[in-house]
């Protein structure tokens, strides 16, 4: 079911197989519930999703981080913020009571899923009910569903770092990729391969070098410490993918 933001118009359908095979992209799902604004640590914020050039909605910074996770890992196409209540009914353990949960995906093989967010040290017995009966719903629409639950700290500060360069303004040309990505083989830091690409101005190469990590065709230690010595090198796939192709 969706709803706009402000309580008007409502379309209800019960969970089923036939409900979870319908084209939600088509839909394209209204957010159901609307921001409180910035309160305590719940400071929302909008992420530019790129493969839809839409922004998502998100109600924390916990939030943001996870669709931040989620964009990386390369496997959602879309995602919607809020698509849904949840309302739980009879042989529930929650019957009476419903739920929004954070997001809904799609997936790169045309599948749908639901996200919550929650920091693990706040899932509490009442959350994990909620997120069980939201658990049997999904397996009704034939979906997909997953509690996040956070990630390293610094990890996440680095990869948030690497996003700035995600856009496809900082893709490089195809002689600069492969310049980047030959010069990588072996492992060079993220200072050399700057130097190597651009040596009359080496910053103007941190951006193509970012967005060859962003995209997966350079790997990286997102645990350490993020800075001009930090390694990067061409990642296992990329070699098999040229050698295939030799």
């Amino acid at each position: 079911m969706n709803a706009n933001g402000t309580g008007g118009h409502q379309q209800h359908a019960l969970a089923d197989g036939e409900l979870g095979a319908s084209d939600w992209a088509a839909i394209d799902p209204m957010q159901v519930r609307t921001s409180k604004g910035v309160r305590h640590y719940f400071t929302g914020a909008l992420y530019f999703w790129q493969r839809s050039r839409s922004h998502v909605w998100c109600e924390s910074q916990e939030e943001r981080w996870e669709v931040l996770w989620l964009d990386y890992g390369g496997q959602v196409t879309r995602l919607w913020a809020q698509p849904m209540a949840i309302a739980f009914g009879h042989g529930s353990r929650l019957s009476g009571h419903w739920h929004i949960p954070d997001l809904l995906a799609q997936f790169t093989d045309g599948s749908y899923g639901l996200f919550d967010v929650r920091p693990a040290e706040l899932v509490d017995d009442r959350a994990r009910r909620q997120f069980d009966e939201t658990a049997k719903v999904c397996d009704a629409l034939g979906w997909h569903y997953r509690v996040l639950t956070g990630h390293d700290p610094l990890a996440t500060r680095n990869l948030d770092c690497i996003s700035a360069s995600r856009h496809d303004r900082c893709r490089p040309t195809a002689r600069v990729e492969a310049l980047i990505m030959d010069a990588a083989r072996g492992g060079r830091t993220r200072g050399e391969l700057c130097r190597i690409v651009s040596p009359d101005c080496p910053p103007l190469a941190c951006a193509w070098v970012d967005n060859l990590a962003w995209r997966g065709l350079l790997k990286l230690d997102l645990a350490a410490t993020f800075s001009s010595d930090t390694v990067f090198t061409t990642s296992e796939q990329v070699r098999e993918g040229a050698l295939a192709n030799a």
